[in-house]
């Protein structure tokens, strides 16, 4: 019985100690291979920002090089422990098919995510409108991207998502058109009312002057004469240029005493005077 235990620890150290020196190393090429995955990525990173200006790309190959390299680093560990990875690739390689099936929805959105990298429909930066949600967006990774609200909510949109809805790209270009309508009474003194906002456009400095503003009757309507206001801002004014505008037509109008009109409701009683039967 002595003998036998004897024989399996001298095979098992024998074993072990055939195994360690190999089980070592693959943890050495697991480790090694985890900080070049890192160091490389970022370098490619860095040199594709440098190069073509783009955070969006940059940021996306870096995903895409890191985990291409630890899936390598993974099998070169696995080949160094004596596993045939040939074999084990045939099976992934199978395995992949019914994951692949069963995770269409994730593959859908890295197709996607690598869509939108190329066709560059945005940038890192860039205010989009997708579907309802209006954003900045902060990250394209693999598989979603994020968007900032305006009032500063966070909105993880699936890429595939993304790539099916119109997108709109608010600062695609350098200006913006703003149509801004206002309804004035028709007792009101209709040219006044034009010479009234062609000098707040006049001295409004985020107003462009080129193209030049126009302004002019956009329709009658039951209770009022809309005027339309239409004029180009700079992107980034936009929002600013839509709030200031209004409030400084409302100020004037009220001041120079045009009427701005609103859905009012009269009624007129006719009492017939007689006598009863």
């Amino acid at each position: 019985m002595e003998a036998k235990l004897f024989l399996v620890y001298e095979r098992f150290e024998n074993w072990f100690f055939g195994f360690l020196p190999n089980f070592i190393s693959a943890l050495f090429i697991l480790v090694i291979g985890y900080y070049l995955s890192r160091i490389l990525s970022k370098y490619i990173s860095k040199a594709v920002i440098k190069a073509t200006k783009d955070e969006t790309l940059g940021e996306f190959l870096k995903n895409v090089v890191f985990v291409a390299v630890l899936i390598l680093t993974f099998i070169t560990a696995l080949s160094n422990l004596g596993v045939k990875t040939t074999s084990i690739i045939a099976v992934l390689g199978t395995a992949g098919l019914a994951i692949a099936l069963s995770l269409k929805d994730s593959l859908s959105n890295l197709a996607s995510g690598i869509l939108l990298v190329v066709l560059r429909h945005f940038n890192k930066g860039d205010t989009i409108s997708v579907g309802s949600i209006t954003g900045k967006v902060d990250s394209i990774n693999l598989f979603q991207t994020k968007l900032t609200t305006p009032d500063n909510q966070v909105v993880v949109l699936p890429n595939s998502s993304i790539v099916s809805a119109p997108i709109i790209n608010v600062n695609a270009n350098a200006t913006r058109r703003m149509d801004l309508i206002f309804g004035v009474g028709y007792a009101s003194d209709l040219q006044k009312a034009k010479q009234i906002l062609e000098e707040i456009l006049e001295q409004e400095e985020i107003v462009l002057k080129e193209p030049a503003p126009v302004i002019g009757v956009n329709a009658l309507n039951a209770s009022s004469v809309d005027l339309i206001v239409r004029f180009w801002v700079r992107s980034e004014n936009y929002f600013t240029a839509n709030i200031a505008m209004q409030q400084k037509v409302k100020l004037r109008f009220d001041a120079e005493g045009i009427e701005i009109p609103y859905n009012k409701l009269d009624i007129n009683l006719n009492q017939s005077m007689g006598t009863n039967p």
